[in-house]
């Protein structure tokens, strides 16, 4: 009997509930949605970035412009220059400042992984031994 009395009231409450229960859902799939959307345009980013550094570093012009590193410097400067699988193995001795900042810079500025660098001051020249990877 009370049911009957209350009926109305029954019915909103319960329809309130099930729109309450819908909003939280939908705000939920809503924010699920937008941080998918952010790791998407994440992954984008990165696979773009990813793309163009193995172009840099797959290149077949890096040898060349590796080779161009000694063009500068004089012959008698250079003890040894030798590049072997994709791998530089350089040491020079009787630098000038200036030489040996050249031969650092285009390093720095190639595409390659310098894993040895290793400078020495000798009055007022310098020697230089150099290993690089790519």
């Amino acid at each position: 009997m009370i049911w009957k009395r209350y009926r109305n009231e029954l019915f909103i409450v319960v329809s309130f509930l099930l729109m309450l229960t819908a909003l939280l859902y939908k705000n939920s799939a809503a924010d699920r949605l937008d941080s998918t959307n952010r790791e998407v345009k994440v992954s984008v980013t990165q696979i773009g970035k990813i793309a163009a550094l193995k172009k840099q570093w797959g290149s077949e012009n890096l040898s060349k412009k590796i080779e161009k590193i000694k063009t500068n410097i004089a012959p008698d400067k250079i003890k040894q220059f030798t590049i072997k699988q994709k791998k530089l193995f350089a040491s020079f001795a009787g630098l000038s400042a200036m030489e040996m900042n050249t031969i650092i810079l285009k390093l720095e500025n190639i595409a390659v992984q310098i894993t040895k660098l290793s400078a020495k001051r000798q009055g007022e020249s310098y020697s230089l031994e150099v290993t690089c990877k790519w």
